[in-house]
């Protein structure tokens, strides 16, 4: 980090007021929130992911027969988006607070432009799994499902590499230092040097004697 940008993030956390910085520690819980809903996403995914993925064909016939139980699956896993969109919703709506920052407010057009492609996957995903009567159908479920596992990927990318990382750093102003205090449950930076502190011992005992 060069100097210049140093000061730039000393003087932005100073004139921040620890109403935002409450607003952004609380923004990092829910991004934090949405990732582990994410991965519980993903992994319900795999139900119908990994058994399309191994079997070589799945005719229409057995799709027709089963597709009480594809629909009932394919209506869980809209359910599921639509709990991530709203808690995705929420996560913009804390990001809103600063973006007059013109790097958050790139970064907010990121993440809704990252979660509209997913959307997009989803809306396709509803398509393909309600067609009973298409020919490709397994292996475009599977094709789609990948597309969708992908674009979780890039969200979860971009929520830790870049938000997570630009709040806590340029709002929260967390560095290695708070890190470590965290790791330790001690106080690094207002711990009194060594040779400091036995200086003023020995004054003491020098003073009392």
């Amino acid at each position: 980090m060069s100097i210049y940008k140093l000061a730039q993030t000393i003087e932005l956390t100073m004139d921040i007021p620890e109403s935002e910085k409450k607003i952004a520690a609380n923004s990092v819980l829910h991004f934090e929130k949405l990732v582990r809903k994410l991965n519980y996403f993903n992994k319900h995914l795999d139900i119908i992911y990994n058994p399309f993925k191994e079997y070589q064909e799945v005719s229409q016939e057995s799709v027709k027969k089963y597709r009480a139980a594809l629909w009932n699956y394919l209506k869980q896993i809209i359910e599921n988006f639509e709990q991530l969109k709203d808690l995705a919703s929420i996560c913009v709506k804390d990001l809103n607070y600063f973006k007059s920052d013109t790097h958050m407010n790139e970064l907010i057009n990121s993440f809704t432009n990252e979660f509209g492609d997913f959307e997009d996957q989803i809306v396709i995903l509803k398509s393909i799994m309600s067609n009973w009567e298409l020919p490709t159908y397994k292996d475009s479920i599977v094709k789609c499902v990948e597309n969708i596992k992908k674009d979780i990927i890039d969200i979860k990318k971009l929520i830790y590499d870049r938000i997570i990382d630009n709040i806590n750093t340029n709002i929260l102003a967390k560095n290695w230092v708070d890190k470590v205090d965290t790791e330790t449950n001690s106080t690094i930076k207002d711990n009194e040097p060594l040779i400091s502190r036995l200086y003023h011992e020995r004054e003491e005992k020098l003073n009392k004697g």
